[in-house]
């Protein structure tokens, strides 16, 4: 069984975990929960991308996710103060950005105050200039980067070939180049903003960088392949859930 290494008092970031595609890791996210609830942190911040409203019907959900939501109330219950930062996959409720529901707070960004140092806490699409502008594009990219992930499982199924999962793409040059882009951006906002490091998820490339002069960058990756998030505590973790 795993254990989780963090404090009561620490921050947990988590981000990406897409609820309503048939790759997210529910099971998985659900133990992950499940071992907060035995030991409720000071605060949970899901960094957007939460629920895959791009390609998902809601009404075929099943109870699996819906434990996720009911897990995270209770948490909230539990004293876990849960802060959610919606991202592009979940931008509907960018409506609702400066709404708190009892414990529970919708924010644009969180800043985190841990050990004398600030943390800026974004999903991170606001530095991926294609996503921005592109947003139907997008769409249809993802729609049919899902199709040719279905079509792997089914050709891994029938004829023995690899099967690729979501975070494929994750590994090309190109893909490796935009993450680059996104993350210099990142910190180039932090540093305007004067803040220790920033923290998002996004391009579900989990990492943490600290630049020469100090300042962290921290990506928390996602819970399709990597089940991966960040602790913010008397330095900045990154950690995985196997």
């Amino acid at each position: 069984m795993q254990i989780l290494t963090y404090k009561k008092e620490d921050t947990i970031v988590i981000s990406d975990f897409h609820l309503g595609t048939k790759h997210a890791k529910v099971e998985k996210l659900s133990h992950f929960l499940s071992l907060l609830l035995d030991n409720p942190p000071k605060r949970l911040i899901i960094a957007g991308d939460a629920f895959e409203f791009w390609s998902t019907n809601y009404k075929n959900i099943d109870r699996k996710e819906h434990h996720i939501v009911t897990k995270f109330a209770r948490l909230s219950e539990e004293g876990t103060k849960i802060v959610y930062v919606p991202g592009n996959h979940d931008r509907a409720f960018r409506a609702f950005s400066r709404f708190t529901f009892g414990k529970i707070k919708i924010r644009p960004e969180y800043v985190i105050h841990s050990n004398h140092k600030k943390y800026l806490v974004l999903h991170g699409d606001e530095f991926d200039s294609f996503t921005r502008n592109h947003v139907i594009v997008s769409i249809l990219l993802d729609q049919l980067y899902i199709f040719l992930v279905k079509s792997s499982a089914f050709f891994r199924r029938f004829f023995g070939r690899k099967r690729k999962t979501l975070s494929t793409k994750k590994k090309s040059k190109k893909y490796a180049e935009i993450v680059e882009r996104i993350r210099a951006l990142a910190l180039a906002y932090a540093r305007s903003r004067k803040m220790s490091g920033i923290i998002m998820g996004h391009t579900h490339w989990p990492e943490l960088v600290e630049n020469p002069d100090g300042l962290i960058y921290a990506n928390s990756g996602d819970w399709l392949g990597n089940c991966s998030y960040v602790v913010v505590g008397e330095e900045v973790k990154l950690e995985y859930f196997k």
